[in-house]
């Protein structure tokens, strides 16, 4: 996973002039209270990878606190999304790895979806939204 860097608490960047529906995400399997935790919110895009930084169009950075915690990304427009979750345990603004590149921080997507020997593709962690409230979890893996 690509180091995610602060977007804004906001939605951003959408132009499409249509609000549809939110996403609410509970964020399981927080270790401790150390750090921070930053949710990405992906929309679908062909010319970018997921969980690459220019595929998110909102980011969150939440003060990390053992257990689980939920966030509405509110007034979205239809549309195919999908999350990104990391657990800075340290403070230093990435997701550490070892010398192999295996995180040693949490991190998580929405499905709980999993990649071979890296991230899962963007369709693994799809979420739909449409003019209902959709809801999808996300459990940390350490």
């Amino acid at each position: 996973m690509k180091r995610l860097t602060t977007l804004a608490v906001t939605i951003l960047g959408f132009h499409a002039p249509v609000l549809a529906g939110e996403l609410a995400i509970d964020v399981t399997g927080i270790r401790s209270d150390d750090g921070r935790v930053f949710l990405a919110l992906h929309q679908e895009r062909a010319d970018v990878s997921f969980p690459d930084d220019e595929g998110a169009v909102a980011g969150v950075w939440i003060n990390a606190a053992a257990g689980t915690f939920s966030l509405v990304f509110p007034d979205l427009a239809e549309g195919r999304y999908a999350v990104a979750v990391m657990h800075d345990e340290n403070g230093d603004g990435e997701l550490d790895t070892n010398l192999l590149g295996v995180p040693t921080e949490g991190y998580g997507f929405s499905n709980d979806a999993t990649g071979i020997m890296g991230p899962p593709g963007f369709s693994d962690a799809l979420v739909v939204i449409g003019d209902e409230p959709v809801h999808a979890t996300v459990t940390l893996r350490y």
